[in-house]
């Protein structure tokens, strides 16, 4: 257990092993918890970061896998993607890619971020190398409370980015990255709550729920002329698309739903408004987005 995927992606960026020259291939869709790792590492070490653009919208899983595809050379060593983009909430094909990757030869880091408790999540049929989760998002856990994964044999391709008394152990695996002092016991306790609450109502359930809000609230912003960045095939979203709202101006919209209305949304300039439908949002919830948003469209018209 580590405190967020931010601080999971940084003992990957910081520890797979890679020479001078070595590439890792990521998108531009990547948080910045995700991929200033590797920008650090390219700066100290020499290593190249390739950046994959993502058409937005994506209209079909092949579109990804095609991009990385052309991108791999042979000094491609890694894949490193947001399984759940931050920018536009895309449901990026992690599977494929790794199974992209595994074929080629190269490594995958998944930033699963935004996936735990939001959808159902099984690292071992991804087939990924490194996964990495901050479960306060979707899960409602406490912060604090992050993972990393390592698939068992991938341990000895990455260095600890901590050391202490079983850093070198070979028979510990992958609990040697686990090695980082006093951890923080009541972060983990309230981790395993969150878990034990989404279990009793079902990951099966609360994902349902994620499509079919996300969806209803899709589809609500389209009639309002709002324009999907996200995916165009709905296995490419969950529980979050970001629509193009111009030409309202996202952040001026944001100002006045928190001052005029206590509604908090969140985006990007100049007009990108990501539409979260977490299990707790409820349709009056929606209802009252809604409102807002035409009383505040009318007010500019």
């Amino acid at each position: 257990m580590l405190r967020n995927a931010t601080e999971a992606n940084n003992y990957i960026s910081n520890g797979f092993k890679m020479n001078p020259g070595d590439e890792v291939v990521i998108t531009d869709q990547e948080h910045e918890g995700g991929e200033n790792g590797w920008f650090l590492r390219a700066k100290r070490y020499g290593i190249t970061v390739k950046k994959v653009a993502l058409p937005q919208p994506i209209a079909k899983p092949e579109d990804v896998l095609n991009r990385f595809n052309d991108a791999i050379t042979p000094r491609t060593r890694i894949f490193f993607f947001s399984h759940v983009t931050t920018i536009t909430g895309v449901v990026l094909p992690a599977r494929q890619l790794c199974a992209l990757a595994r074929d080629k030869g190269i490594a995958s880091a998944v930033d699963g971020a935004h996936v735990t408790g939001m959808m159902k999540l099984d690292v071992h049929d991804i087939g990924c190398d490194y996964y990495t989760s901050s479960p306060h998002k979707w899960l409602q856990a406490p912060k604090g409370s992050g993972f990393l994964y390592v698939k068992a044999g991938m341990e000895d391709h990455l260095w600890n980015t901590i050391a202490s008394s079983s850093w070198d152990s070979p028979s510990g695996g992958a609990y040697r990255f686990q090695q980082i002092g006093t951890s923080n016991v009541p972060a983990l306790w309230g981790l395993k709550a969150a878990i034990d609450f989404a279990n009793q109502i079902g990951m099966d359930r609360i994902e349902a729920r994620h499509r079919a809000m996300n969806q209803a609230m899709l589809d609500a912003m389209e009639q309002r002329g709002a324009t999907n960045i996200t995916g165009l095939d709905p296995s490419l979203r969950c529980a979050l698309t970001t629509v193009d709202i111009s030409p309202i101006e996202r952040m001026k919209l944001e100002d006045w739903m928190w001052t005029q209305k206590k509604i908090r949304i969140r985006g990007s300039e100049p007009s990108k408004m990501r539409l979260a439908t977490p299990y707790y949002f409820l349709k009056t919830d929606m209802a009252r987005l809604l409102a807002a948003f035409d009383e505040y469209k009318a007010k500019l018209a």
